[in-house]
């Protein structure tokens, strides 16, 4: 089986040293590069081509939001996880939307780290406990509303906001006693309906429209 190559971007020595370290001991990881700050983390992009990239989002003094960007425009395969302090809701929506499969703060554990890499090499998304909980509470605290050209039965609803909390297909059938194949119908709907593409899309459409997440009744 091929190492997953991991690029590793922080603007700190010692915390991107400290990572490199971690990775290494992870049997199945490789560091393929290491980058300082977005400029250096292209370069290593365009050279080595990880599968992932761990960016940090403060660098250089700014929030730096446009490298994700520009690496998933002219990678698309490329894999990005932010890695941050930075816990405003703004900011994990701005790099989803910039294309961030995951979002995991400086504050988590190993374990989350290794985790959410492993999780978006296989198509997934990943947000640690913490993230988790500030996107469940700006989900039940926004006000927008759903677009006037999608309707999404209560059904769907609740299927979207347990995706959105990151539960596993089977988990949202046993929280919702229906079976397996539909909570599975139920999720291709809602990427037909929503216009995403994947699971990742349908957590980032639910950031961005808080009632749709509402569960019904509630």
């Amino acid at each position: 089986m091929d190492k997953v190559k991991v690029l590793v971007v922080d603007d700190h020595p010692m915390m991107r040293g400290g990572i490199i370290a971690l990775l290494d001991k992870v049997e199945n990881f490789e560091v393929c590069c290491e980058a300082t700050n977005g400029e250096e983390a292209i370069k290593c992009v365009e050279s080595s081509v990880p599968n992932v990239v761990l960016m940090d989002i403060n660098m250089d003094g700014r929030i730096d939001i446009d490298t994700t960007r520009t690496i998933k425009e002219r990678w698309p395969a490329v894999k990005v996880i932010a890695f941050s302090m930075h816990q405003e809701v703004q900011v994990i929506r701005k790099m989803l939307k910039a294309g961030a499969s995951g979002y995991i703060l400086k504050s988590a554990s190993h374990q989350d780290m290794i985790k959410g890499i492993n999780a978006v090499v296989n198509g997934n998304s990943y947000f640690d406990q913490d993230v988790l909980d500030i996107m469940t509470q700006s989900i039940t605290a926004d006000e927008d509303e759903l677009p006037d050209d999608v309707a999404l039965s209560n059904r769907e609803r609740e299927v979207l906001f347990y995706v959105a909390k990151e539960y596993t297909n089977q988990e949202i059938a046993d929280t919702i006693d229906i079976s397996l194949r539909t909570v599975e119908t139920h999720k291709r709907n809602l990427i037909k309906k929503l216009r995403v593409k994947n699971v990742v899309g349908l957590v980032r459409y639910a950031l961005d429209n808080g009632p749709v997440m509402d569960l019904p009744g509630t």
